[in-house]
């Protein structure tokens, strides 16, 4: 049996953080998503691995080139979409194909329970139908798969996991999957519908706050680097190799913290919180759900909560983010749509905050830089001066 991971899109909806790296090398709970997914292929005993990639290629074989496991990368020139993705991967299929996306998360359980025989397609229920393909089941089978309706009320939906023969997957002609059950489905090819477990999706840059959860809950404890004796650690926590927890410093897992960072002293972290490698939280700061990316830098007196904080970022100090619901319009000048998240702030690469900002509900884009004592809401667009 094979699999293709399919890590080739953009990942718009994530933007700013898929600004300058796909969506597949997002780190959650201090790990790139596709890590997660080939975790679970070798756990599930399936070792012949393609890896599709496309939007910021390089950067995707570079982090794939450090993996234990090797695995064969085809490259989509363009992204024409998924069916047009798993079609550039052909010429390497002789076998039963599991299909799945680079920037899922799913078990190795869900996995196994997609057999191996035929064609099928793993379906959960979702109270946000909208955002997926909606499914419905006749016997086991599928009659319909309708991508993102106009629907609200909860549903079941496709979770982007499929498993295809290689007859199939050799005659597509389509350019999203979706369009390519439907076909199987018009044409009479059966389609199973398998119920699967445990499946994490990120759509929008807030969403990763759900997955950092999900996932923190499979930490193992390490505890490495140099932790003063006065430090409270509380439930499942991990600090990586060369890192300083001062005194003072309370730790409530779930907790990832990377290599080389210092943290405290008098730093309240957790729970749910992944922190990168070379990072530094000064005294007397208050993290809690919230992810961290490499080198970022938190002043002191802060006080975070759900947050995204995009690589090289440095805030002064005497931060706040205060969590709200908001509308945002994402996407392409052709492609706008409107969408609502939850969430305090998340930032892009390169942001520079000075001291005592208020970010309430607010997207700060790429490289933006706001002045000393500002409140800011809402989306403010790459390389912003806020005076």
């Amino acid at each position: 049996m094979q699999a293709v991971i399919l890590a080739g899109g953009e990942g718009w909806r994530l933007r700013p953080l898929t600004k300058n790296r796909p969506k597949a090398l997002i780190p959650v709970g201090n790990r790139p998503l596709i890590d997660y997914c080939i975790d679970a292929l070798l756990e599930s005993g399936i070792r012949d691995i393609i890896v599709v990639v496309g939007y910021k290629k390089e950067q995707v074989i570079r982090h794939l080139n450090t993996l234990d496991h090797q695995v064969r990368v085809v490259v989509q020139e363009r992204q024409l979409g998924s069916a047009h993705a798993l079609a550039c991967a052909t010429p390497f299929i002789h076998d039963t194909t599991l299909v799945l996306s680079g920037d899922n998360y799913v078990d190795a359980t869900s996995l196994r329970m997609m057999g191996r025989d035929g064609n099928a397609i793993m379906v959960t229920t979702s109270l946000s139908p909208a955002h997926y393909g909606v499914v419905t089941v006749k016997e086991g089978i599928v009659t319909s798969l309708i991508e993102k309706p106009d629907q609200k009320s909860p549903c079941m939906v496709s979770s982007g996991l499929y498993l295809f023969t290689p007859e199939v997957i050799r005659s597509i002609s389509e350019r999203e999957l979706s369009d390519m059950v439907s076909r199987l489905i018009s044409d009479g090819i059966p389609v199973r519908a398998v119920e699967g477990g445990d499946w994490n999706d990120a759509i929008h840059a807030w969403d990763l706050l759900g997955q950092n959860h999900y996932l923190l809950k499979k930490t193992t404890p390490i505890r490495s680097g140099m932790i003063s004796k006065m430090v409270t650690i509380t439930g499942t926590v991990s600090i990586g190799a060369r890192s300083s927890i001062g005194p003072g410093c309370c730790i409530i897992g779930p907790v990832r913290i990377g290599e080389d960072t210092s943290i405290g002293p008098h730093v309240v972290i957790g729970p749910d919180v992944s922190i990168g490698d070379r990072v530094v939280i000064e005294p007397f700061t208050l993290i809690t759900k919230s992810i961290l990316m490499n080198d970022v830098r938190i002043g002191s007196h802060s006080r975070m909560t759900d947050s995204v904080i995009g690589e090289g970022s440095f805030i002064g100090d005497h931060l706040s983010t205060i969590t709200s619901d908001g509308l945002f319009s994402l996407g392409e000048e052709t492609t706008k749509m409107i969408h609502q998240g939850t969430f305090g702030a998340i930032l892009g690469e390169g942001v520079v905050l000075e001291s005592s900002v208020v970010l309430k509900g607010c997207i700060l884009g790429n490289n933006t830089e706001v002045r000393a004592g500002r409140r800011l809401e809402g989306l403010i667009p790459d390389g912003s001066r806020v005076m």
